[in-house]
């Protein structure tokens, strides 16, 4: 249990005051509260869960919008350098090129980008959340420069995969960290991530460290 009410997460909020009123709604003045203060409770409880849930259903369509977008200026970059590098091909003037505005070169992912590391999270039930990050860079939280994203592959049950052929794909996700949600069914059950960095040109890096977790019921 936390140590206090405000460090409690969201979800762990609202099931501890969903165990209050249910302990409580029968005999109130057993535990010193009246039948209007139990009523207040549950009316704010409700209305707690619809704001949740709204909360939750933005930050799902924030997210999958962030991917379009990075999805959709991988296709622009990648024709900026068609652009540019059919310009150098024509051997056009360097005042043409200064023009196009278009810079010189792209700067390369730098050499710690080598691959991602994850970790898993399970303390809420039904769902993992993944926090990723450089595997040369444990405590930099940002991407290397050139990766769009991480993409996530998942295996739920043993054996573990021998490769992404044994995975279906989960994600490419733009921003750590990134929860995923399992049906009642899972429970029990590992789950087994594959996760390589999505370069901004369509590329791809190779694997990080498989890392698995049993999925909390």
């Amino acid at each position: 249990m936390a140590d206090s009410i405000s460090s409690l997460s969201d979800s762990e909020l609202a099931g501890m005051a969903a165990g209050l009123i249910s302990a409580v709604t029968a005999a109130p003045a057993t535990f010193g509260l009246t039948p209007a203060f139990v009523t207040t409770l549950t009316d704010e409880k409700d209305n707690f869960d619809q704001e949740l849930s709204i909360h939750i259903d933005r930050q799902t369509q924030a997210k999958a919008q962030t991917i379009k977008k990075d999805n959709q200026r991988s296709v622009l970059e990648g024709l900026i350098r068609d652009a540019r590098q059919m310009a150098k091909a024509a051997k056009i003037s360097e005042a043409n090129m200064a023009q196009m505005g278009i810079p010189s070169s792209s700067s390369p992912a730098p050499a710690n980008a080598t691959v991602p590391a994850a970790a898993v999270n399970t303390s809420e039930r039904l769902r993992h959340r993944l926090d990723w990050t450089d595997a040369a860079s444990l405590d930099n939280k940002k991407k290397p420069r050139g990766v769009m994203g991480a993409e996530i592959w998942v295996k739920i049950g043993d054996p573990p995969p021998g490769n992404e052929k044994d995975c279906v794909f989960l994600t490419l996700d733009a921003f750590t960290p990134y929860v995923a949600e399992y049906d009642p069914a899972d429970a029990g059950k590992t789950a087994h991530y594959m996760i390589r960095w999505r370069m901004r040109d369509g590329s791809v890096s190779a694997w990080g460290e498989t890392v698995s977790a049993t999925i909390t019921g």
